[in-house]
């Protein structure tokens, strides 16, 4: 039985412009050789559109080419043209030509029987032949009796046809015409060969082939789960645990608002005595106050008049104060300048300038006494001073000579000293020279040393090692560093996401706030429209409507002056007009200091027209707010799917770090250890340096020592020398010295004597002196005291004139001070007794204030708690216009006991109200975020409606809606939620099974493709190939979430799902959230990768990657795994059907002849026809095809391949082995 599959392919009129005809036969490997552009690529495309690929999948649009129909199909008689034989191997043929009706439409035309050229090729009047027109195709096919059927104009119907997909539902007519026969199919063989011509290996093709065969193609990873359903459930589950939290709590507010509403009522009435009390409590005060008031004024009158006498003496004793401190402080003045006077010897000295004539007279004989002695002590002198001087000349003659002898015996032993230096210098250089050179050798060596030596312990302190272990870990080290910046930057960017969510709620809740702010102005000025509509409606039947049609002017009569808002509005008077209409119940008042009533039609026509423009931007600010609120709604939802983003990727980037700082810890150890090797080394290098050093040290320390010892005997000698000659100059030096010595002491005994000689003298002459010299410092002595005397004597003079001046005033001072002092006494004892008086009257004052003052503390202290009562107890807005119940308190005259009593309740009153108001705030606080879910459609329709329509908004009434929501809604809401969540679980535990059973069939799908491709390899060049499919489904985003989202709710299923689920449960919900919602994944494509392994010439090499297909081998063994798996992946879609697969390659000339003939023969095996396009042909590869094309501008040359002499041999020898 023949295999179904394509036989012919013909182009007519088609893109080989100069070729009216061309037919190709493709039921055997086929080799197509020709130039470029002559259209082998081209031929080639056209076995992918045969199997019901289409136009874009085979022409992709460029500058170059065109679309499909264009191409192959340019005119209204183009045509192609594919013979095959289908599943029931029968011959038939489908003619496929553009569709006149729509732009780039394909006809496909099934017909029965071999395809005969004579229906479409007809011959002119010249002979010449050419293709008739699509629209007279059905004409010729009727007239040359081929059957055909209903032209089909979808390329996805044709391809079911083909390819017999969903052979079920295919009309009978159409079943013929399948290459597969049965339940059989080969769906998506367009696509896998469309592959096979598109060029370079695409992983991203190759995977979706994968999908294609799994029938995963179009597929997307979709939950099933909408995200904004789940923010309506987690909505309502924070809204419903919110409640529940606070459900003792709000149980007992709710009983705390009917104690309120108890003492409410006990204190509305006792405010109204406390008000009676305070007002005769005010009488009292004032009375009191007034008593007190003329009682000080008396007495600060009686102490103002004491004190103004007290004034006038303390002015008095003031200025004898000052008096007698200016008398003290003239008389202290004049003693301390008479103690001055005194001090400075001015009494004495004015007595001895009384006695100056006589002083002067004693100095004057004294002088003349002195002066005869003084010329014979001189003459003594004289002669005394010129011995002397004779002495020292001598003795100066004698040392000047000494000291020349001296200077010579100095001189000649430096001259002898040189003679010993000029012989010892040449002998020392000529020492150190060979000394030094030696050193400098030795010296260059041991530098030699030590710079290796250092080399190598600088190598120690930073070791050498392997350079690409240093880059290896300087990279890790970089990674590591990127890493932390981003997982630093990542933390930062959640942080401020963080607040900026925070503030996004804060704003929610602001916005919220004033849009309950603007509900109730508008509420209000609905109510006060209300109100205005009312009167302005003549038929309310309240007293306004009825006094404004039946009395003009009524607002300025006596009547319209008292009337109040209330009674204007009241419906219940019945008023109606009677003579004395213009009275109050026969009583008359004055109304005339009164304002007419503001109450009027023209007011409350302007009024009721501000109130309606007023409710317009109401509801226009109302609507404003909500749109703000969705959007920060829209702006929260988004922040936190940002969040969630940014945690994930935090997770991911904090997870790679710590791989990275892991790696780099053994890189570093690896380091560590080569750094350990390369120091032992360089210690043994360091150790064989050192003890070269040692050597050289030795031999240099020796080489000094023998130095250091003939430098010294060498110096010893000329220390020897010198020492001598310093010798015999110390000698002749000592005697010169002692003849200078002995010339001294003679100097020395020669002027003692002539000493002596001058005091003889002078005693033989009667002369002491001692006397002399005493006698001579007396009269100096009388000299400076007479010219001292003399310089003073003008301030001597002013001594004595003020001693005489201060004699005479001084005991008048003294006098009239003491006068003074007596008056002053006498003052100061009147002042005292008005000090005395004074202290009496303020005594008495502050006694008498004192008791005032307690009486009106008394006073004010009940006046005080009366008006707190007061103040407290009207801050409740309650009381204002409350009529007093029948439980109301008795009051039996006890102010005390009537404020103790209320400020007793008081403070219980403000703390329950406070907790009130707590409790209102925590309600509103979850209420404002109650998101969008049921709980808030439950809320918006029991509560807002409620507080809009019926109810005050007050606080008591709030207490009221919070018990409705208690008590109805929260069990509602919470039986709903359970209900949802037990159906998005499921449906989220689902999708995770589907995921893994996609992962199992993508694996088994692999491992059947490995297997086939190591079955059919037999390629020397290719060792061994391996081809896996990884999962890659732990990297799914999310993934993990899904996990552990699983276990939590299969855990609460376990339990009945009759209670809420647990915050866990919640929490991996609202992370779903984000991957929900993000458009991360979506394709199935990331859910695997296939992995490459090749063994090539004993070397193992993977690739995963389009770039590392490309870097895994040569060209041409890179092609033969291609081809292999794509052998694998088109037998896997043949499956069982008898169907050879036409597979067209256009870079078999990549391949050797040897691998060119293993391709042939291992797909000939799987009946598979190989159709290779290549530039050139080749002799040696020829044979290996059936048919060979040759295409040029204006023809195809066939031929079929010459069989060779060898292959003749081995078909004689296998025939006669037959026979035989």
């Amino acid at each position: 039985m023949m295999y179904a599959g394509l036989t012919k392919v013909i182009a007519i009129n088609s893109y080989q412009k100069n070729k009216m005809f061309s037919e190709y036969s493709f039921d055997a490997p086929t080799q197509i050789t020709g130039g470029n552009g002559e259209g082998k690529t081209s031929l080639l495309r056209l076995i992918p559109f045969f199997y019901g690929a289409t136009g874009t999948q085979i022409v992709r649009k460029s500058n170059v080419n065109k679309p499909f129909a264009e191409w192959y199909l340019p005119h209204n008689n183009s045509y192609i043209v594919f013979e095959y034989i289908t599943a029931r191997g029968q011959v038939a043929h489908v003619i496929c030509y553009r569709n006149l009706s729509t732009k780039g439409g394909i006809v496909y035309l099934f017909v029965k029987g071999q395809f005969e050229q004579s229906v479409i090729i007809k011959q002119d009047s010249e002979d010449k032949p050419y293709a008739i027109g699509c629209t007279k195709l059905a004409a010729e096919l009727n007239a040359n009796g081929l059957e055909y059927e209903s032209r089909i104009t979808s390329v996805k119907e044709y391809r079911e046809i083909i390819q017999n997909i969903n052979a079920g539902n295919l009309s009978n007519q159409f079943l013929s015409y399948s290459l597969c026969s049965g339940r059989h199919d080969v769906r998506h063989i367009e696509k896998i060969t469309a592959a096979l011509i598109q060029g370079e290996f695409n992983m991203a093709d190759t995977k979706a082939l994968f999908l294609d065969i799994l029938e995963q193609g179009n597929s997307t990873l979709e939950f099933g789960v909408d995200a904004n359903r789940i923010e309506q459930w987690c909505d309502d589950y924070n809204g419903l645990t919110a409640f529940l939290a606070k459900k003792e709590a709000f149980i007992e507010a709710i009983a705390n608002n009917k104690q309120i509403a108890y003492l409410t009522t006990q204190l509305a009435s006792a405010l109204i005595t406390i008000r009676d009390a305070s007002e005769s409590l005010d009488e009292s005060l004032k009375k009191t106050v007034l008593e007190r008031s003329d009682f000080l004024e008396n007495s600060d009158k009686q102490i103002g008049e004491i004190n103004q006498d007290k004034l006038e003496k303390e002015v008095q004793k003031s200025a004898l104060q000052r008096s007698i401190e200016s008398l003290d402080s003239e008389i202290d003045i004049h003693l301390q300048k008479r103690i001055t006077y005194e001090n400075n010897g001015y009494p004495e000295l004015s007595v001895k300038l009384k006695q100056l004539p006589e002083m002067e007279d004693r100095l004057a004989q004294q002088r003349q006494s002195y002066a005869e002695l003084e010329t014979q002590v001189n003459d003594a002198k004289a002669k005394y001073e010129k011995d002397k001087q004779s002495l020292v000349s001598k003795f100066n003659k004698e040392k000047s000579d000494l000291t020349e002898r001296k200077l010579d015996a100095e001189k000649e032993c430096k001259v002898k000293k040189d003679k010993i230096d000029d012989v010892y210098q040449p002998q020392l250089k000529e020492l150190t020279q060979t000394h030094t050179s030696f050193i400098a050798d030795k010296s260059q060596t041991l530098m030699e040393h030590k710079a290796e030596l250092a080399t190598q312990k600088q190598r120690l302190k930073n070791p050498d090692i392997d350079e690409l272990l240093i880059e290896q870990r300087e990279q890790l080290e970089s990674e590591k560093d990127r890493l932390q910046e981003q997982v630093d930057t990542l933390k930062h960017t959640t942080t401020v996401s963080e607040k900026e969510g925070v503030n996004l709620q804060a704003k929610r809740e602001k916005l919220l706030e004033r849009l309950e702010a603007t509900r109730r102005n508008m509420r209000d000025a609905e109510a006060r429209l209300k109100v205005v509509s009312n009167r302005l409606d003549p038929d309310s039947g309240t007293l306004f409507s009825f006094l404004e049609a039946n009395r003009q002017g009524w607002q300025s009569s006596p009547l319209g002056r008292v009337l109040t808002d209330e009674l204007l509005m009241d419906t219940t008077l019945t008023p109606s007009m009677t003579e004395d209409s213009g009275s109050m119940y026969d009583l008359y008042i004055d109304t005339s200091n009164l304002a007419d009533c503001s109450v009027t039609n023209k007011a409350d026509v302007e009024e009721q027209a501000q109130l309606m423009d007023l409710i317009g931007e109401l509801e226009d600010a109302e609507a404003d707010f909500n749109k703000q609120i969705l959007k920060n709604d829209s702006a929260v939802k988004q922040s936190a799917l940002e969040l969630s983003r940014l945690r994930n990727e935090l997770r991911n980037a904090e997870g790679d770090l710590s791989q990275t700082k892991v790696n780099l810890k053994n890189k570093k150890i690896e380091i560590a250890r080569a750094k350990e090797g390369l120091v032992e080394k360089i210690n043994i290098n360091i150790k064989s340096i050192e003890k070269a050093i040692a050597l050289i040290d030795r031999e240099i320390s020796v080489t000094l020592e023998r130095f250091e010892e003939a430098k010294l005997e060498l110096n010893n000698d000329r220390l020897t020398q010198i020492s001598n000659v310093e010798s015999s100059l110390d000698l002749t030096i000592g005697a010169i010295d002692e003849l200078l010595e002995k010339s001294t002491l003679t100097l020395g005994e020669n002027k003692q004597r002539i000493k002596t000689e001058y005091e003889q003298r002078l005693s033989d002459q009667g002369i002491s002196g001692e006397i002399y010299q005493r006698y001579k410092e007396e009269i100096e002595l009388l000299d400076n005291e007479i010219k001292n005397l003399k310089v003073k004597s003008h301030k001597i003079k002013e001594y004595e004139i003020w001693l005489a001046v201060y004699e005479v005033d001084d005991p008048k001072r003294r006098d009239d001070r003491n006068t003074k002092a007596k008056e002053l006494e006498t003052v100061h004892q009147e002042f005292e007794s008005f000090e005395t008086k004074l202290k009496e009257l303020r005594a008495k004052a502050h006694r008498t204030k004192k008791e005032f003052d307690e009486k009106l503390s008394i006073l004010r202290n009940h006046k005080q708690r009366a008006d707190s009562a007061i103040s407290r107890l009207t801050n409740y807005v309650m009381f204002e216009g409350e009529e007093v119940s029948q439980e109301a308190l008795d009051y039996n005259g006890d102010l005390n006991s009537l404020l103790s009593y209320v400020e007793s309740k008081l403070p219980e009153l403000e703390r329950l109200t406070k907790l009130r108001k707590k409790d209102i705030q925590q309600m509103e606080t979850i209420t404002l975020n109650l998101g969008d879910g049921e709980l808030y459609r439950f809320w918006n329709e029991s509560s807002r409606n409620a507080i809009t329509e019926d109810i005050v908004a007050s606080d008591s009434k709030r207490i009221d809606i919070l018990e409705i929501i208690m008590n109805d809604i929260i069990p509602q809401v919470t039986s709903i939620t359970i209900e949802s969540a037990v159906n998005m679980g499921r449906m989220l535990v689902d999708f995770k099974h589907r995921l893994l059973g996609f992962d199992r069939e993508i694996k088994k799908l692999g491992r059947n493709i490995s297997e086939q491709v190591k079955l059919n390899n037999t390629f020397s060049v290719v060792g061994s190939i391996d081809i896996n499919v990884e999962s890659s489904l732990s990297k799914l985003q999310g993934w993990q979430d899904i996990i552990n989202f699983s276990e939590i709710y299969e855990e609460w299923d376990k339990t009945g799902s009759a209670e809420l689920p647990s915050k866990e449960f919640f929490n991996a919900l609202s992370t779903l959230t984000y991957h929900i919602s993000a458009e991360k994944v979506k394709k199935p494509t990331e859910l695997f990768d296939i992995k490459f392994e090749v063994i090539e010439n004993n070397q193992r090499k993977t690739a995963k990657t389009d770039k590392d297909m490309r870097d895994l081998a040569s060209n041409g063994t890179n092609l033969l795994i291609q081809s292999m798996l794509y052998l694998a992946l088109l037998t896997q879609q043949r499956g069982a059907s008898r169907l050879s697969i036409t597979y067209p390659t256009d870079e078999i000339g990549k391949l050797t002849a040897e691998n060119q003939a293993k391709l042939l023969k291992m797909m000939g095996a799987h009946n598979f026809n190989v159709i290779a396009a290549q530039p050139d042909g080749n002799n040696r590869t020829a044979n290996l095809f059936t048919y060979l094309y040759h295409l040029t501008p204006y023809k195809n040359i066939f031929n079929k391949p010459k069989v060779s002499k060898l292959a003749l041999a081995k078909a004689a020898e296998t025939s006669t082995g037959v026979e035989a």
